[in-house]
Parts: structure tokens; C-alpha cells; sequence
């Protein structure tokens, strides 16, 4: 009777065991199915649907099917010398030691080799002063004097104070400096205009523009 007793308590261990490896077994099998089936397959889901969000926006200055103007960079920083000039593509910003005083020309005057458009003070944070380049001339050249302490931004640009800049880049000139700034190809016929931002001190000095059939006539 003992033996039956010891026995039946053998078989019973056994069948534990048994069952216990069984369990064992299927939970590393789970845990497999986990790490080499469902993982990877979550992984790919989520990178098809970062790709299908990136390809839906290739180009991140579009919002609303509409092209946003790309930021322009740092403002060029002018710092040469008296006599001195700095380029940026076509463009040239030279330092001068003043600027011509000179007075508007009557639009009704007869044509002229070289013409002034624009004569203006500077004051205010913003401000854009417009000018316009008629059939017949063909370069600009803009002075600047800043009788200001602080540094102030300039920009010129077609059609718009916001339109594409002819300069190439936003420029700054210290305070009691005098520039000029010129390209080397011609300009096209339209408004343009001359546009000043300060960093929040009122801007003070003045704006000249003259024109003319041949960029040498400007530069004298």
C-alpha cells in the first residue's frame, strides 16, 4: 500500500514537471513570436507612416500649397574701411568718407545722362522709400549716411518692400558711417526700394539715389 502511495506521488511530480517545462517552453516560444514576429512588424508600420508624412511635405516652406519666402540669413555685417568696398555677387557696398547732397530732379526735366530720384531723411524703427528706374537708365547707386550711434539694417528690393532683394543680402552699417551700394549689371526698368530697420532706436541720416545710362557716370 505504501509502495501504490509512493508511486502515485512520483507519477504526480513528474506530471508537474512536465507540464512546468511545457509552460516554459511556450512562454520562451511567446516571447520569441514577440521580439522576432510583432516587433518588426510595428517597426515597419511606424517608419512607413513617418515616410508617407515626410513625402506628403517634401518641402517644409510650403504651407497651404502656398511657397513661403525662404528666411533670409544674418544680416551682412559692412565694416571696411574708408575707400574701401565689399561684395556679395553682384553687388558692391563701399564705405564713403560722405555722400552727394544732392536735390531730386524734376521728373519733367529734359533726359539726362544721370538723373537723382531720391533724396530722403531717415527716422522711425521701419521705413522704405520708393524709387523708380525709367527706359533708358540702366544702373543705380544708393548712399547712405547713418548719423545714428547704433547699427541700421538695409535692404533693397523690386516692386515691394517685401520683394526679392537686388542686393543679394540684408546689409548693416555702423553708426556715423557713410555707404554706397551699387550692382555691377544692370537693373531693370520698375519701382524699387530702399528699406531701413533699426533694432528699436529711432533711425537717423539720410538716403540718396541717383541713375544713370552707365555705371562709370555713378561712380565718379
Amino acid at each position: 500500500m505504501e509502495k501504490n502511495k509512493s508511486t502515485s506521488s512520483s507519477d504526480v511530480r513528474k506530471k508537474w514537471d512536465k507540464h512546468k517545462k511545457v509552460r516554459v517552453i511556450t512562454i520562451a516560444v511567446l516571447a520569441l513570436i514577440v521580439v522576432f514576429v510583432v516587433v518588426p512588424i510595428f517597426t515597419y508600420y511606424n517608419v512607413e507612416s513617418e515616410s508617407t508624412q515626410a513625402v506628403s511635405s517634401p518641402d517644409s516652406n510650403v504651407v497651404n500649397n502656398t511657397t513661403l519666402t525662404p528666411v533670409d540669413p544674418l544680416p551682412f555685417v559692412l565694416s571696411s574701411k574708408v575707400g574701401r568696398a565689399e561684395g556679395v555677387g553682384d553687388s558692391v557696398f563701399k564705405r564713403e568718407s560722405g555722400i552727394p547732397m544732392l536735390k531730386k530732379d524734376d521728373p519733367k526735366s529734359l533726359p539726362q545722362s544721370t538723373q537723382t530720384v531720391l533724396v530722403e531723411r531717415l527716422s522711425g524703427t521701419q521705413m522704405s522709400k520708393p524709387f523708380t528706374i525709367d527706359k533708358g537708365y540702366r544702373y543705380a547707386k544708393i548712399w547712405v549716411k547713418n548719423k545714428g550711434k547704433q547699427r541700421i539694417a538695409i535692404s533693397i528690393s523690386k516692386d515691394s518692400p517685401t520683394g526679392a532683394l537686388v542686393t543679394e543680402r540684408v546689409v548693416t552699417i555702423a553708426g556715423g558711417t557713410n555707404w554706397s551700394i551699387y550692382t555691377t549689371k544692370p537693373w531693370e526698368s520698375g519701382t524699387y526700394y530702399v528699406n531701413f530697420t533699426s533694432n528699436g532706436s529711432p533711425i537717423q541720416g539720410v538716403a540718396v539715389a541717383r541713375v544713370g545710362a552707365r555705371l562709370a557716370e555713378l561712380n565718379s
